[in-house]
């Protein structure tokens, strides 16, 4: 008997030791870069994207509280599945660049957007994460649960299907008007 639970007990601090270890060589930073090109204008883009009190286009957040505007600079938190995040604008520059710093339980990092306008009155977007976790525990549990590229395509997902309905709201408008 004490053969058997001493096999358990070796099996189980190897299974630990070698999580670790993969935890060990995982990156400590993890950077993820998403474009595609919006069919609006780099103004109405650069507006929606900047907008944090019209939050509710982003069916993927439960809740967005804004703490404080000093000017261009504003914090906010964002919760999403029970998690919150909080975000600082760090540099703003009107239809051509937006960044903000994050931080989070688990995690701090950046997030950017660079604005290119396109022929056709479309805007190129580009967008780049970079989060660096907090300890091994944490890395280990972001690798295995937080999807990057799956967060930010959804972000894209929900930034054109807002920039599609504000086109058909202003469609709307103007038929209304005939």
């Amino acid at each position: 008997m004490k053969k058997v639970l001493y096999i358990i007990l070796s099996g189980l601090l190897l299974l630990v030791l070698v999580v670790v270890l993969i935890g060990t060589l995982l990156p400590r930073t993890r950077t993820e870069t998403k474009q595609c090109i919006l069919n609006a204008p780099v103004d109405a883009v650069f507006a929606i994207v900047t907008n944090n009190q019209e939050w509710h286009y982003r069916s993927s957040l439960d809740d967005l509280e804004i703490i404080r505007t000093q000017g261009d600079i504003e914090e906010w938190e964002e919760t999403a599945n029970g998690v919150t995040i909080r975000f600082k604008t760090l540099e703003k520059r009107p239809h051509s660049f937006y960044s903000f710093e994050m931080d989070s339980k688990m995690f701090t990092g950046k997030w950017q957007a660079i604005f290119e306008p396109m022929e056709g009155g479309k805007t190129l977007f580009t967008a780049t994460e970079k989060i660096e976790y907090k300890n091994l525990f944490y890395r280990l549990v972001g690798y295995a649960f937080m999807d990057l590229n799956k967060f930010m395509t959804t972000y894209q997902e929900e930034l054109t299907a807002r920039i599609e309905l504000e086109k058909q709201s202003n469609k709307d408008n103007i038929t209304d008007c005939l």
